[in-house]
């Protein structure tokens, strides 16, 4: 038997869903239903970022270049303190080996004073015609072509003396060709070929050149002598 409208009592189709006379929707059809629902998929978790690693590196490499830097540091300064001392160490010893730390000369200067005018000429047997003072230096001529000089260095005479020895050691290939002359002054020697004598007393040294007196030796060593005592 064929169903009918309840609405219109139009004949209904079998299976029909809606009346096709007034559109009433069949009753006991099953809802067309509006849209699927699309099933909602779970949210992913969120996953905890893994700490950097490069991070941890990075400091790390920085303390260690840190530590590096300050090793160097110290043992910079370490070495500045030890060379320091060492040059201190030396200059004392260089001090002390040179008397370089001697006290001044406090007498009279005049190189001239040093030997008369009749000392000089009593010392070479001959006449001295002039004397003239030059500086720190004083000057005995006997004629127009002899003549001798004391040359005087007040100050730092010990280091002079010390390094007039050992330029002329150096130029004869260490050879020593001065002779000590004992008993005059501090030190004193004659030097090559008797071209001088060469003494020091105290911080004060003289030098009494020969070479245009003759090279007299003898007349030089009895010269020392007299300075020597004067000062």
């Amino acid at each position: 038997m064929g169903a009918f409208c309840v609405s219109c009592g139009g004949k209904l189709d079998p299976g029909a869903k809606f009346c096709a006379q007034c559109g009433q929707t069949v009753a006991g059809s099953p809802a067309t239903p509006s849209q699927a629902a699309a099933p909602s998929s779970p949210a992913p978790a969120t996953t905890a970022a893994p700490p950097a690693k490069g991070g941890g590196s990075a400091a790390k490499i920085i303390f260690a270049l840190l530590g590096v830097f300050t090793f160097f540091v110290l043992a910079a300064a370490g070495s500045c303190f030890y060379i320091g001392y060492r040059v201190r160490k030396r200059a004392r010893d260089f001090s002390q080996t040179y008397n370089l730390n001697a006290k001044p000369y406090q007498g009279n200067r005049e190189a001239c004073r040093l030997a008369t005018k009749a000392e000089v000429a009593a010392a070479f047997h001959a006449p001295v015609t002039s004397v003239e003072s030059e500086g720190d230096s004083c000057v005995y001529s006997f004629d127009g072509t002899h003549r001798m000089a004391i040359q005087v260095t007040w100050e730092g005479g010990t280091l002079a003396l010390k390094l007039s020895h050992g330029a002329l050691k150096s130029i004869t290939g260490g050879m020593d060709t001065f002779t000590s002359l004992p008993g005059v002054g501090d030190e004193a020697y004659i030097e090559p070929m008797g071209s001088g004598v060469m003494l020091r007393k105290g911080d004060v040294m003289v030098n009494i050149d020969l070479r245009t007196a003759g090279q007299n030796a003898d007349a030089g060593k009895h010269i020392a002598a007299i300075v020597a005592g004067r000062l």
